[in-house]
């Protein structure tokens, strides 16, 4: 049983033998090369998808960017549209009530003067 293990332990390390040989610069290279090819192969579409994606955020944010904007017209609008005739009743308002004040007190003034005319011819 020994004899079997180590027969199939020389015989394995007789495979693996030319794997401790030293790899040459030239070979790195070359790994790095076919490394760097696979790598660029994965990475192409999901460059490709990132570029579409970022397309698309790019237009949703002009959207929405849009969709402010329309947002605070139609709220700018909104408020135009509720304060300006509020502003004028509330002026034609003030307006006829100083005419009301003005013609009381011209009423009065008036009454006063008659009542000194009815005092003074009996």
């Amino acid at each position: 049983m020994l004899k079997y293990i180590l027969c199939f332990s020389v015989c394995l390390f007789a495979l693996a033998m030319p794997s401790f040989a030293d790899l040459t610069q030239q070979d790195l290279n070359e790994i790095r090369k076919v490394i760097k090819e696979e790598i660029e192969k994965e990475i192409t579409p999901i460059k490709t998808e990132i570029a579409s994606v970022k397309r698309e955020v790019v237009r949703v944010r002009g959207k929405l960017d849009r969709f402010g904007k329309n947002i605070i017209w139609f709220a700018a609008m909104f408020v135009v549209a509720g304060i300006i005739p509020q502003r004028i009743i509330a002026w034609r308002k003030r307006k006829v009530r100083l005419q009301e004040k003005k013609i009381q007190a011209d009423l009065i003034a008036e009454a006063e003067k008659l009542k000194q005319q009815q005092t003074v011819n009996p």
